[in-house]
């Protein structure tokens, strides 16, 4: 008879672990905006996901619209997004083992009217471009100010100014 209150109570604490909720995943955050000539777009989301091409590498999407972990490692999906016009933003794209502060890579995430494509390809070394960047224990986080100038063939002017943190997705 002793058995049954033992097995009753061995039941019970499986059933509330069990039902217990996983431990949360902090969400992302970010604060700041995209200027692309004379459009500003507040950048209210952020995704991080490891590059499904290269694992060494992480895309971090700073975006006006919230979009998946899917999309963000799919960058036609994206592409397709900010050409739709249904988003607009950048994916950064950093050293996952060793960011540096003086790398800047990546591509603006625009409309059909600024990028036929839905994004524009940037890149730039040998000076400081992050406030801040850091990547480990599956997160990563910065501050960047950036800013371009026109260019000659009269590419607008585009600058980037954000603060953000966000878990690190592989897909």
């Amino acid at each position: 008879m002793q058995r049954r209150p033992a097995l009753a109570l061995l039941v019970a604490t499986v059933s509330a672990l069990a039902s217990a909720p996983a431990p949360a995943i902090d969400p992302g955050t970010v604060q700041g905006h995209l200027q692309f000539g004379t459009q500003r777009h507040a950048l209210r989301h952020v995704q991080a996901v490891k590059n499904p091409n290269n694992p060494k590498r992480l895309w971090i999407l700073l975006t006006s619209a919230e979009i998946s972990v899917k999309e963000a490692a799919d960058p036609a999906a994206v592409a397709a997004l900010a050409a739709s016009g249904k988003l607009r933003g950048v994916r950064l794209n950093v050293d996952a083992a060793a960011p540096s502060v003086n790398e800047l890579q990546g591509a603006l995430l625009l409309g059909k009217e600024e990028a036929p494509g839905g994004e524009i390809v940037f890149g730039a070394s040998g000076e400081k471009f992050w406030e801040r960047l850091s990547a480990g224990n599956n997160r990563v986080g910065g501050a960047l100010r950036y800013t371009k100038e026109a260019g000659p063939g009269g590419s607008p002017p585009w600058a980037i100014d954000a603060t953000f943190s966000a878990p690190v997705f592989a897909k």
